[in-house]
């Protein structure tokens, strides 16, 4: 427990009991450690707490890396003559961005990490009671724009299909409660 901390008993279902205990000992976490864990990111994801500076290592014996993708190879610095080649690929890669909601205007995602939802702190607001505060998140990673569903409570549908994360290729349609978003890249 961190210096400082508050010592307080918390009653768990019996149910939640034996898996709770077999996470903590799969992350090699004590079971107070992981429950911290888990309040602090509930609390980040709502709003209720702010991210620690990113100066602040993860808890011991937790890996934060994201397994859906490999990582990309180092980049190779451009060298001088071979510039002009590699100008086009990375032309290819940094394309903009947009969303329509319904057939309206198209709303450029200028940022890397571009949050969608009701809540006041969104980038950018869907006014619906069945979208979630903070419904989903476009992000900008490993050379390719993704939208992540936020643990949303109707969920980011594709093609009938509701998603976890999903790369975009710029062509899709994205339901959101009552809200048809098309993406494309430009």
């Amino acid at each position: 427990m961190e210096k400082g901390g508050v010592r307080k008993t918390v009653e768990f279902s019996r149910h939640l009991v034996k898996p709770l205990k077999s996470l903590a000992e799969q992350v090699g976490l004590g079971v107070d450690e992981l429950v911290n864990v888990a309040v602090y990111e509930l609390l980040v994801r709502t709003g209720h707490a702010r991210p620690l500076s990113s100066s602040v290592p993860p808890p011991r014996g937790v890996d934060l890396i994201d397994r859906a993708e490999p990582a990309p190879p180092p980049r190779r610095r451009a060298g001088g003559g071979g510039a002009g080649r590699q100008a086009r690929p990375q032309a290819a890669r940094e394309q903009m961005l947009y969303f329509q909601i319904d057939g309206g205007e198209p709303i450029p995602v200028r940022k890397r990490v571009f949050l969608l939802g009701r809540g006041s702190k969104c980038d950018y607001i869907l006014r619906d009671r069945g979208v979630s505060r903070e419904h989903a998140v476009i992000t900008r990673e490993r050379g390719g724009w993704f939208i992540e569903d936020l643990n949303s409570a109707n969920g980011v549908w594709i093609n009938g299909e509701q998603i976890a994360k999903h790369r975009l290729t710029g062509d899709e349609e994205i339901q959101i409660s009552n809200y048809t978003l098309h993406f494309m890249m430009k």
